[in-house]
């Protein structure tokens, strides 16, 4: 009996894979076929004379910066949300805050708002202060989506650390800033690092807010840029599963780096506070 569980146990961690891998082996497999092999049939599932043209035309078409442009959004509006988020998370968590449960109250309240809800009023708004179309106005705008959960998780970390640690740091002469820096922030580096990889899997993966607030060529983000890879006659295909590879490796990348601090910011977010 124990056996056939681990029978079943198996076969269905395997569907599993097939069903989550599949379509991204598939895009892989497709970037790698000749234009004329891609609606071959029978299907190929392996491409028989593989070749990087469809790559090579991404960088023809430019999409190098469009990858280059997702990039600095993303790091920009997390070095924000952690330097703004933080500072937040410690005076919420050290100071005597007026109001400080209806201030939570809010982040909470803000983390549960889908973005499209407020896309039109914000478009409206950029708009009428000159910010929409502009480079500056993405990171503002992930910054914004981000910091409420990267206040949340600071905070539950800045609440593990003793109080008394930070005020045996100014007896021994550090400013309260410098006692921070030094004794506070490395005990939260786990909340710090969860927090940067989950704003930089919303921001890189964010295509309505990149779609609706830019749309100069060279403001583009990776997946806006993507949408356009149409011919006249329908989609190049080959081209854009390439791109889909492409804008595939870095959240990978940053997860599987990270996965422990993210993992670790969501249970501790959860239970602490």
């Amino acid at each position: 009996m124990r056996t056939l569980s681990r029978i079943a146990l198996v076969l269905a961690c395997l569907l599993a894979g097939i069903v989550a891998l599949g379509p991204i082996l598939w895009a892989a497999s497709t970037s790698f076929k000749s234009a004329n092999r891609i609606f071959a049939v029978p299907p190929e599932l392996l491409p028989r004379s593989p070749t990087l043209a469809h790559y090579a035309n991404l960088i023809a078409e430019g999409v190098h910066w469009a990858f280059l442009n997702s990039f600095a959004y993303a790091a920009v509006a997390v070095l924000a949300a952690l330097l703004f988020g933080a500072t937040a998370g410690y005076a919420l968590m050290r100071y005597p805050v007026a109001g400080r449960p209806a201030v939570l109250l809010v982040f909470l309240a803000t983390m549960a708002v889908p973005g499209f809800a407020v896309l039109l009023p914000t478009q409206m708004l950029a708009a009428g202060i000159g910010l929409q179309n502009t480079w500056a106005i993405l990171p503002i705008l992930y910054a914004g989506h981000i910091l409420p959960f990267t206040v949340w998780v600071t905070r539950s970390h800045f609440a593990t650390v003793p109080r008394e640690l930070e005020q045996a740091a100014e007896i021994d002469g550090y400013s309260r800033a410098e006692a921070v820096w030094r004794i506070v922030l490395p005990g939260a580096k786990p909340a710090l690092l969860a927090a940067a990889t989950f704003g930089f899997l919303h921001c890189w993966n964010d295509y309505v807010t990149g779609s609706t607030m830019v749309d100069a060529p060279e403001l583009r983000t990776l997946q806006v840029a993507l949408i356009f890879f149409q011919g006249f006659h329908g989609r190049d295909w080959g081209s854009l599963m390439a791109g889909v590879i492409i804008a595939t490796i870095p959240p990978v990348v940053v997860f599987l780096l990270f996965r422990k601090f993210l993992i670790g910011g969501f249970a501790d977010g959860s239970v602490k506070g």
